[in-house]
C-alpha cells in the first residue's frame, strides 16, 4: 500500500470478485473520497464485480478491464485501484455509450457537460487538469474518438489507453455510470491542486526497410497486401522470419512505423490470419509508406524517463498511465521485468497493459503514455 494525504494506490489478487473488493475498501485511507480509478482482469466476474462496486463505494468509479493490470509491477487476475481525494482532486466523467455512431456534434456535448461540470476551474485550462479516456479495445474507432475529443477540449492534455481482455479478443469493457459497457468510452477530466505532467516514450526508430501497403480493408484494420503480395509474407520476407510461424513476440520486436507531422508513431500487428493478411491494433489505410521499427534499448529508454520525472518532482504521488501489451510482450521475453519494475516503482506507476494508446488526438501502438502527479522541484 502507497499512500499520502491525498491519493492512494491499492491492489488485490483475490481471484474472487467479493474479496477483490473488500480487500482494497478495508484498506482505504484517504478522507473525503472523490472518486477511484480501477483497472481489472477480464477473468472476474464482471456482473459479481459491479454488484461489489455498487455495495462498497458511493463515490463516482470508472476503469476497465485490462491486458494486465500494473501496479508498480506487472500484475495478473487482479484489481489495481487508484484513490483519490477531493482535497486535491475534483473528478468529472462522461460516458460515451456508442462509439460507432461518436461524431463531432457529440464531442461537443461531452465538452460542454464536463465544462458545466468543473470545480476548479470556470473553463478548460491545460495547467489545472489533464484528461484521462479509456475506450474499447475491441472497437476499432479510438482514431475517431480521441481525435473529436482532441478538437473539442481546448488545449487540455488529454491521454489514454484501449481497455484489454488479457489476448483474448473477444470483448473488452468500460466501467461507467455503475455498469460495465461495451462499444463505448469514458472521458476523465481530472482538476488538481497539485503539480503535474503528461508524457509519452517509445524505444524504437524507424529502419531503412520500407513497405507499402497495397491493399487494406480501412473498416476491420486487416492489410491484406504488402507490396502486392499477401501482407504477411512480405512482413516475414523483409525481416527474415518465417511467415508459418510469425507470433505476437514477432509482431513486438518488429512493428511498424508511419510517420505524422514529422514524428514518428507505431503501428503494430495484432495477429496473422489464415489468408496470411495482417490485423493491427490501429487504423490503417491504402498507399501508407511504412518503414519497419529497430528497437533501441528499453531499459535505458525507460530509466533516462524515470531519471527526469526524479528531476523535476521532489515528490511523486502516483503516475497514472498506460503501457502497450506488446511492450510488456517484449519486456518478459527478453527478461527484463525485474529491472522495469523497479523503475516502475521510482514513479509510483499504476495503470494497465492496453491494446493501444492515445495522446493528443492519436492512436498508436508500443508506446507508453501517462501522467506525472505530485509536487515539483523549487528551481531558483
Amino acid at each position: 500500500m502507497q499512500t499520502n494525504l491525498h491519493s492512494q494506490l491499492l491492489k488485490s489478487t483475490a481471484k474472487d470478485e467479493s474479496t477483490a473488493i473488500l480487500e482494497v475498501a478495508k484498506e482505504i485511507a484517504v478522507q473525503d473520497v472523490e472518486g477511484i480509478i480501477f483497472f481489472c482482469s477480464s477473468y472476474y466476474d464482471l456482473d459479481k464485480l459491479n454488484q461489489g462496486f455498487n455495495k462498497n463505494f458511493s463515490c463516482q468509479i470508472v476503469g476497465c478491464t485490462t491486458a494486465g493490470e500494473i501496479y508498480n509491477s506487472y500484475e495478473t487476475n487482479s484489481l489495481v485501484v487508484l484513490v483519490l481525494s477531493s482535497k486535491l482532486f475534483a473528478m468529472h466523467s462522461v460516458l460515451i455509450e456508442d462509439v460507432h455512431s461518436f461524431n463531432l456534434s457529440n464531442a461537443m456535448k461531452v465538452a460542454s457537460q464536463l465544462e458545466s461540470q468543473l470545480t476548479f476551474s470556470h473553463y478548460f485550462d491545460a495547467q489545472n487538469m489533464f484528461g484521462f479516456l479509456l475506450t474499447d479495445g475491441l472497437s476499432l474507432k479510438e482514431e475517431r474518438v480521441t481525435s473529436l475529443l482532441n478538437q473539442v477540449m481546448g488545449n487540455v492534455n488529454i491521454i489514454g489507453g484501449s481497455a484489454g481482455d488479457d489476448l483474448e479478443f473477444n470483448n473488452t469493457y468500460i466501467y461507467s455510470d455503475n455498469k460495465f459497457n461495451i462499444n463505448a468510452s469514458v472521458l476523465i477530466i481530472l482538476e488538481l491542486k497539485a503539480d503535474f505532467e503528461v508524457y509519452r516514450m517509445q524505444h524504437f526508430a524507424p529502419t531503412n526497410k520500407e513497405l507499402i501497403t497495397t491493399e487494406v480493408d480501412f473498416q476491420k484494420r486487416i492489410v491484406k497486401e504488402i507490396n502486392g503480395e499477401p501482407a504477411a509474407t512480405a512482413y516475414a520476407n523483409i525481416n527474415d522470419l518465417d511467415v508459418n510461424n510469425l507470433n505476437s513476440e514477432d509482431f513486438a520486436m518488429y512493428p511498424l512505423m508511419l510517420n505524422i507531422a514529422n514524428n514518428w508513431y507505431i503501428r503494430s500487428i495484432s495477429k496473422i490470419n489464415p489468408d496470411k493478411s495482417l490485423s493491427f491494433y490501429c487504423a490503417i489505410d491504402n498507399g501508407l509508406p511504412l518503414s519497419i521499427a529497430q528497437g533501441t534499448d528499453l531499459i535505458k529508454r525507460l530509466a533516462d524517463e524515470v531519471r527526469r520525472i526524479e528531476k523535476e518532482f521532489e515528490h511523486i504521488f502516483f503516475t497514472l498511465g498506460c503501457d502497450c501489451i506488446l511492450r510488456k510482450v517484449e519486456i518478459i521475453s527478453k527478461g527484463y521485468t525485474k529491472e522495469v519494475e523497479a523503475l516502475l516503482k521510482r514513479i509510483n506507476f499504476i495503470g494497465f497493459s492496453s491494446y493501444g494508446e492515445q495522446y493528443n488526438g492519436i492512436h498508436f501502438n508500443q508506446t507508453m503514455v501517462g501522467t506525472v502527479v505530485g509536487k515539483r522541484r523549487n528551481v531558483k
